[in-house]
């Protein structure tokens, strides 16, 4: 459950969707064949999925990317990507 903003820095608390920008993140298990949906059994592999909020000011300048191998990090946004939002 999102209980704040996803920036380490900021301590906004998360009380409504209109402000701000929710991410969602699907995880695979990690026995998962990178080439394929199946695990090695034929059987589907399990889905997991979270979600992270970025406050409307850390949105306006921040991101979020995902790595599997080390999780959800925040990012800046390019100089160019935020002047055009402007």
């Amino acid at each position: 459950m999102i209980s704040k903003c996803a920036n380490p820095t900021c301590s906004t608390p998360f009380h409504y969707l209109r402000d701000g920008k929710v991410f969602r993140v699907d995880l695979n298990d990690d026995n998962e064949n990178l080439n394929s949906p199946y695990l090695v059994d034929g059987k589907k592999a399990p889905r997991r999925t979270e979600h992270f909020w970025l406050c409307g000011p850390c949105s306006q300048t921040m991101s979020l990317i995902f790595n599997k191998q080390t999780g959800v990090h925040v990012i800046q946004k390019p100089l160019a990507a935020r002047a055009a939002a402007s």
